[in-house]
């Protein structure tokens, strides 16, 4: 019985190596999903302040692929750093494009000890020097127990608090407008939820759906105060959501005078507004939301960056009105 516990155990801390590739093509990203010692968190990142999007929301990768010439504003050396200000135990796997001793030197400055040349690589041995990459799990296991104490300990405190609340807060609910953030994925709609919800000082209550979910979008159709889609400003994108939401208007899934659009994730490479607010004539765009790393509220809060919350507040202060209006 003890042998049989014991080969339990060892099953239980087997290391599944969480993966996030930034190298602007999806082709690793699809081999590494074949690996059963993986678990790639996300499609390949396209662009630099995507990672830190995605690292904000899942802080426990393990490793990432990083490549030199990945699209982005952000110098590479202060994306490294801000990456290592959320997840400061993550192992970058970093890729040059062509030898560069005053780069190399920088990044082993940031202890990334892991670099390969482009022209260099061979597949099947980078998998392996991947695979032999230890996970140091100590430190993570420490704080998972101390958080169950604190849980434990809290338990009736919390119940307490609960029950005495929770009528307030139905009351409180039901007087709240509900606001669809909707989008694809990797668009950033979380990210603008999470700012709202801060900046509003909770007077709204959000849903979050992917565009693609059309019984989601029907059920809140008569619920929902306002519909808020969040679109990047990509000519082919826009020109097939725009197809997405002219369906959804036509078989009577969405009120059209309930739609607002957002732009985000705008940059120089961005269609003109113009042509944006052409193709959607009929619908009330609300907001345009330039790419910027510091466009976390509660993130700038916590490592105090008052004058880029600021900054920040004012914008989403302006698409606010807009929604309560």
């Amino acid at each position: 019985m003890s042998k049989n516990c014991g080969k339990l155990y060892k099953k239980e801390v087997i290391k599944i190596i969480k993966i996030l590739t930034a190298i602007g093509n999806q082709n690793l990203n699809n081999i590494l999903k074949k690996d059963s010692s993986f678990n790639v968190v996300e499609n390949d990142i396209f662009y630099k302040e995507g990672i830190l999007e995605i690292l904000q929301k899942n802080k426990n990768i393990d490793i990432l692929i990083l490549y030199e010439k990945l699209n982005g504003e952000i110098k590479i050396i202060d994306l490294i750093k801000n990456i290592k200000k959320i997840n400061n135990e993550i192992n970058i796997f970093f890729i040059l494009e062509n030898k560069n001793e005053e780069l190399e030197n920088k990044l082993k400055n940031e202890n990334i000890k892991n670099i390969f040349f482009n022209e260099e690589i061979n597949i099947k041995e980078f998998i392996e020097k991947i695979k032999k990459i230890k996970i140091n799990n100590n430190k993570k296991i420490k704080e998972e127990i101390e958080f169950l104490k604190n849980l434990i300990n809290k338990k009736d405190e919390e119940l307490l608090k609960y029950k005495k609340n929770n009528i307030n807060n139905l009351k409180i609910n039901e007087n709240k407008k509900i606001i669809a953030i909707i989008g694809e994925k990797d668009v950033g709609k979380t990210l603008i939820l999470n700012n709202l919800k801060e900046i509003s000082k909770n007077n709204f209550k959000f849903k979050e759906i992917n565009i693609n979910e059309f019984v989601k979008i029907e059920k809140l159709n008569n619920i929902a105060n306002k519909f808020i889609f969040i679109f990047e400003m990509e000519l082919e994108k826009i020109k097939i959501n725009k197809k997405i939401i002219d369906k959804l208007i036509i078989e009577n899934k969405i009120n059209l005078k309930n739609i607002n659009i957002i732009f985000n994730k705008i940059n120089k490479y961005s269609i003109n507004k113009k042509i944006a607010k052409n193709i959607f004539k009929n619908l009330k765009i609300i907001g345009y939301i330039k790419i910027n790393f510091y466009c976390n509220f509660l993130l700038n809060e916590k490592n105090n960056y008052k004058k880029e919350n600021k900054k920040l507040k004012k914008e989403y202060l302006k698409i606010i009105k807009k929604i309560e209006a």
